[in-house]
């Protein structure tokens, strides 16, 4: 018998859905957000690029081939020489005379020796690019967190909502089955059973309303990360953080911030870029080549043959385009510079108010404590007189709502304050999950 109840135990606890923490909730919707998929290809593609300018600093190794024909050739006749070379030999005599056609293979390599710093500072432009990418991929996570948590306790909120008024309806159902009663013996009015009908009638409403939201809430949440919040096991009330701390994390580790810096950084390494780009540029190089007729084209034969070297280039003249491309990347900088300062006011406009709701909750949940009390006794007491026939059943019905409104109210305060901390660690660019 105890074997049995056993299994039937572990069948039931197999058959409950597990629970699933909100940090899961969020770990799963990094995993399946296109969004969030798309930035990390960025990331490795900035890497990539990375690596690739890495690479331009050592030498490279190219294969080419040409074939050319000509229909005027060199020639060497006997009247090109300035000395008789046998007699009898007529001035127009072709002595020597090249191929119409040529064919040439070559295997080159280039080493940049020297190019003021251009190669050296593209790498550091692709890794601040990368490091800016990172940031963002932070960014996207966090943002995402912030939805996700928010569609929970979204949904939560209007859940609590739903449950306070079904404890009214509850209520006005029992109170209203009493009304029948009493009416059925001419106890009561009329008036007061329609009142108490509709008054359950409204609330019935209220609550086609909340379950639209509801299932508008939990299919957003389960588009987000794939599970029901149903399955989500609340996470315990978290310690607000002050405004001073707040802010001070927001400054120095917000993703956006800090990939805007980055991005700053690399505005400024263009200026250097552009100005060793109109420096001496030395590469040297070695090929080795096979054609016909080579080097000698007297020759009319394939022939091996080396050549290498050191080649140097440098911008003379090009009507002040270093000035221009320096001006460019000025304005690039300081709308880079306008872009940071406007989001830091705008982010901090946002936590102060934040914080200012999260203070006025704060207010508003200690008068609810003695409010919803007070509405309860009061709704007591009512119920007492309108059964003594001392109030009219009106003055009953709106005491009966008003204690459930503001217990109603002290549940949907209390998700508001989750909802706010949510939203200030989604500004300040924190994640608790990361």
């Amino acid at each position: 018998m105890k074997k049995t109840s056993f299994l039937v135990f572990l069948l039931c606890a197999a058959a409950l859905p597990a629970k699933v923490t909100l940090s899961q909730a969020v770990a799963d919707a990094w995993k399946i957000s296109p969004a969030l998929r798309g930035q990390q290809l960025e990331e490795q593609a900035a890497a990539t690029a990375r690596l690739t300018a890495l690479r331009q600093k050592y030498f490279f190794l190219a294969f080419s081939g040409s074939y050319r024909y000509t229909s005027d050739k060199v020639e060497v006749t006997v009247a090109d020489f300035p000395f008789p070379l046998a007699p009898g030999m007529a001035p127009g005599t072709t002595v020597l005379s090249a191929p119409s056609a040529s064919v040439d293979m070559k295997l080159a390599l280039q080493q940049p020796i020297y190019n003021g710093g251009v190669l050296d500072n593209a790498v550091k432009a692709e890794a601040l690019r990368a490091a800016a990418e990172q940031h963002l991929t932070r960014l996207k996570k966090i943002e995402l967190a912030g939805k996700v948590k928010n569609a929970f306790f979204s949904h939560r909120l209007f859940c609590k909502k739903r449950a306070a008024l079904n404890s009214l309806l509850a209520k006005l159902t029992l109170h209203q089955g009493r009304l029948e009663n009493l009416h059925r013996e001419g106890l009561v009015r009329r008036s007061d059973l329609l009142e108490a009908m509709a008054k359950a009638d409204e609330v019935r409403l209220n609550l086609e309303d909340l379950e639209q939201l509801i299932r508008s809430e939990a299919l957003h949440f389960s588009t987000l990360c794939g599970h029901d919040p149903q399955d989500i096991e609340p996470p315990a009330a978290s310690a607000g953080e002050s405004y001073a701390a707040a802010r001070e994390f927001f400054l120095a580790s917000h993703p956006l911030l800090r990939a805007l810096d980055q991005r700053l950084r690399l505005a400024r390494l263009q200026k250097k870029t552009i100005a060793g780009s109109y420096l001496p540029q030395v590469n040297a190089f070695a090929e080795l080549h096979y054609g016909r007729p080579g080097q000698n084209f007297f020759a009319s034969r394939w022939t091996p043959y080396f050549a290498g070297g050191v080649s140097v280039s440098m911008p003379v003249f090009n009507w002040n385009r270093n000035g221009r491309d320096q001006s460019l990347a000025d304005i690039a900088a300081s709308k880079l510079e306008l872009q940071r300062t406007d989001f830091v006011r705008e982010s901090e406009k946002n936590l102060r108010q934040l914080f200012f709701h999260r203070e006025s909750l704060g207010k508003k949940l200690s008068l609810l404590e003695g409010l919803a009390a007070n509405a309860a006794e009061n709704a007591g007491l009512k119920e007492r007189l309108y059964e003594e026939n001392q109030v009219d059943h009106s003055d009953y019905l709106a005491a009966l709502t008003d204690a459930e409104r503001y217990a109603s109210m002290r549940e949907e305060f209390l998700a508001q304050v989750e909802l706010l901390e949510v939203g200030i660690l989604t500004v300040i660019g924190k994640c608790e999950e990361e």
